[in-house]
């Protein structure tokens, strides 16, 4: 198979921040045609939360999640050149990233950083996490990464 025939389904992490889009630029080109799955994960309420308390929180967070990434084409042109879906995801990020990742079958995930001072930091919590644990290639895209899509 040459290079020019690959697809792939590709997951990316995704919150509408800067560090996202350029996320979703190299998934897209990653992917060559292929599937392009955003997934915004996030921690349910907190357990001390009564449960109609926490039922109006998860449900206030998830219409405001899910304009997010209705707005995802918009806020990620490259979006259009590409066959994608997106799905809220409950639970610890990185592990519902991964989670994802597996359900669908995909051939990688790809996450962006927003760049801090210490590795553990520059990568960020999610994407640390996420390349020590995941069952599949992980992509990290720096800040300021140059050439993507």
């Amino acid at each position: 198979m040459s290079s020019d025939s690959r697809t792939a389904t590709v997951v990316v992490g995704y919150d509408g921040s800067a560090a996202a889009r350029r996320a979703v630029a190299y998934a897209v080109w990653l992917a060559g045609g292929g599937r392009i799955v955003l997934v915004h994960a996030r921690e349910p309420a907190p357990p001390r939360a009564t449960s109609r308390w926490r039922e109006l929180l998860d449900a206030d967070q998830d219409a405001g999640r899910r304009a997010m990434l209705d707005a995802a084409p918009q806020e990620a042109p490259e979006l259009a050149a590409a066959s994608w879906e997106a799905r809220l995801a409950s639970g610890a990020p990185a592990r519902a990233i991964a989670e994802v990742a597996r359900e669908v079958g995909a051939d990688a995930i790809v996450v962006g950083s927003r760049g801090f001072v210490s590795v553990a930091e520059r990568l960020g919590s999610v994407s640390a996490e996420l390349v020590r644990d995941a069952d599949r290639p992980v992509t990290v895209i720096p800040p300021g990464a140059v050439g993507i899509g």
